[in-house]
């Protein structure tokens, strides 16, 4: 899944499809190159397990993104913003605000 990073904000990341809410709005992205992002691609480094006072410590270091990283997510995004284009009112849409307050039902809803 992306945002694009370039229109609202979303970088590209793995997303469990139980946490994804489908939509009437189609966008032919075949012309996109994807062959090497799969869930590997995806998947961080493991984490060391802390125990006795290492498990207390704050250690707050920021994570930075590597090169290859920011590379492909621009690659990804020049791919999609001419196909974004073409659709009527598309950016607008990924640019909206989306949320659910009591009483919604997202499979009732229409997009």
């Amino acid at each position: 899944m992306t945002g694009p990073y370039a229109v609202n904000g979303v970088p590209m990341r793995r997303v469990n499809q139980a946490y994804v809410i489908a939509t009437e709005t189609k966008v032919d992205v075949s012309s996109v190159n994807v062959s090497k992002y799969d869930d590997s691609y995806f998947k961080g480094a493991k984490k060391e397990k802390k125990s006795g006072d290492s498990m207390f410590k704050d250690e707050a270091t920021k994570k930075e993104l590597s090169a290859d990283y920011l590379a492909n997510q621009k690659a990804i995004d020049s791919a999609l913003k001419p196909i974004i284009a073409k659709t009527k009112d598309l950016e607008a849409y990924l640019k909206a605000h989306f949320s659910l307050k009591d009483g919604d039902r997202p499979h009732l809803m229409k997009f």
